[in-house]
């Protein structure tokens, strides 16, 4: 009894507490997304981009900025994951300082003296860049929320709808349904299409994202919606 009764004041808690715990589960998630974001950026640097990795990257930002439709907000989240990263860290300005003939004393940058030369700086480089690039990225989903929250309620209704007329017709009721679209939507579309995203170093429009995980969705949230029941 006094086992149960601890499970219950912790699920109290964690229910209570349920905004924290889901701000910092994204936080960890998405850097997590980002140091695989730097990773696929050097790896591409090195095998594609050989001949100029930075001005790869480079071009690839350019790009993603180019199809944004809100360059601001592009802008200022590719500033602030570069600062996330090497702002507040020193790497920045130890880098600057670098450049300019200083040589960095203190920060993080003091003891990374040996990555701002040579092939190990156009690697730092590209992991600059490459932040900038997931920052935009990030923005770019962010602004498609509206037309997938649309789509979603109209799934929603629709779905609800449906499940109206089978439950007066007296249709099939089917628990697996429901949770077989469950999992295909947060375990598969909505991670898989916010990864390839946010990671993949290549030119993706985002028509190209946004359609097919649009109906993707819209056919997991209907069979959520017609097959919803109360106890599943």
């Amino acid at each position: 009894m006094a086992a149960k009764t601890r499970d219950g004041n912790a699920d109290g808690v964690k229910s209570f507490f349920w905004i924290v715990d889901l701000a910092i589960h994204v936080v960890l998630w998405l850097l997590l997304a980002s140091i695989l974001a730097v990773l696929a950026d050097l790896a591409t640097a090195q095998t594609l981009w050989r001949d100029d990795p930075v001005g790869g990257m480079q071009a690839l930002l350019r790009y993603y900025l180019s199809e944004t439709t809100d360059p601001g907000l592009a802008a200022w989240a590719a500033d602030a994951a570069y600062w996330g990263w090497f702002g507040w860290t020193g790497v920045d300005a130890s880098a600057r300082a670098w450049e300019a003939g200083v040589l960095p004393s203190h920060g993080l940058g003091s003891y990374l003296q040996p990555a701002f030369s040579g092939a190990t700086r156009e690697a730092l480089m590209v992991a600059m860049y490459g932040i900038k690039l997931f920052g935009v990225r990030i923005a770019m989903l962010a602004m498609t929320i509206p037309q997938f929250v649309l789509a979603i309620a109209v799934a929603v209704a629709d779905g609800l709808a449906a499940r109206h007329v089978r439950r007066a017709q007296g249709g099939h009721e089917s628990a697996t349904r429901y949770h077989h679209a469950k999992r295909f939507l947060t375990f598969g579309v909505i991670p898989l299409t916010a990864v390839i995203w946010l990671v993949a170093p290549v030119r993706l429009p985002i028509w190209l994202l946004f359609w097919p995980v649009s109906i993707m969705i819209v056919i997991a949230v209907w069979n959520m919606a017609k097959y919803f029941k109360k106890y599943t």
